[in-house]
């Protein structure tokens, strides 16, 4: 009967255990995850990119809330994008790279540019 009794008690214990972890696992599923601060988004946004931060603002972008934090850096301006819910950088893109704006590059001297699309 004392062999029993052990036996009963000891899975009983195991059992309990076993059901305490199954309930912590869980509850870590469920609890949502805490946004990241906007002191964070900077932390981030300065570790791809040195310079000084000019602006941050929140943004909400397809039900997606994200942190636009504008960074000055030496050799222009970067705009960094930071997912809230998670502090994953989404995007990171220098100002005016690649678009042409402000330069008069593409027009070559005494060229009829009347018809370019």
């Amino acid at each position: 009967m004392m062999k029993k009794t052990l036996i009963i008690g000891l899975l009983l214990s195991l059992n309990l255990v076993f059901s305490l972890n199954a309930l912590a696992a869980k509850a870590a599923e469920v609890s949502p995850k805490e946004a990241i601060t906007m002191e964070k988004a900077k932390q981030i946004a300065l570790s791809k990119v040195k310079g000084k931060i000019l602006s941050a603002k929140v943004e909400k972008d397809d039900g997606m809330e994200k942190y636009e934090i504008i960074v000055q850096a030496k050799d222009g301006k970067y705009e960094i994008e930071i997912e809230k819910s998670s502090g994953k950088v989404l995007e990171v893109e220098k100002e005016g790279a690649g678009h042409g704006h402000g330069t008069d590059d593409d027009h070559h001297e005494g060229e009829d540019d009347r018809y370019d699309d």
